[in-house]
């Protein structure tokens, strides 16, 4: 009677959660703007940004979702040469390597632009809020990624 009751338990909440996320997604909660936009908030909030570095950062914030539309766009064109490259009888080498420095090409001229961006940002911070990017950003690559393997 105990197990019958633990599985009807964990089935309606799987099914409350499904309708919750399927809620959520068709709302808008789940978009890849609204995620941008709450990540922006969350951080304005926890460096105590005022008006001037917020309008910075939002603008830095800006300047990524641009990159990665950009990118996103150039993906879907690089799948489709490569699946048009990897069609033909042989590869063209030639061919192959123009795609590859086209791909740099494009990181190589959006970097100054992210670059330029961060540092409008950064540079309108005072020492401490500096201090507590930092401590986040280091907080955020730790629990992504790990501790760099060399420091064990």
């Amino acid at each position: 009677m105990m197990f019958k009751t633990v599985l009807i338990t964990l089935g309606v909440l799987a099914v409350i959660t499904a309708a919750g996320v399927a809620w959520a997604k068709h709302n808008g909660y789940c978009s890849k703007e609204s995620r941008m936009q709450f990540v922006t908030e969350r951080i304005g909030r926890k460096l105590d940004l005022n008006d001037d570095q917020l309008g910075r950062f939002e603008a830095f914030a800006e300047t990524l979702r641009e990159l990665r539309t950009e990118r996103q766009d150039q993906r879907v064109a690089m799948k489709d040469d490569v699946a048009e490259l990897l069609s033909e009888p042989s590869l063209d080498r030639d061919r192959a390597v123009s795609l590859i420095d086209e791909r740099y090409r494009s990181m190589d001229g959006s970097k100054r632009a992210i670059v330029e961006a961060f540092a409008d940002f950064s540079d309108s911070l005072a020492p401490e809020q500096r201090s507590r990017l930092s401590g986040l950003i280091s907080d955020r690559l730790m629990h992504r990624w790990g501790p760099p393997r060399w420091a064990h």
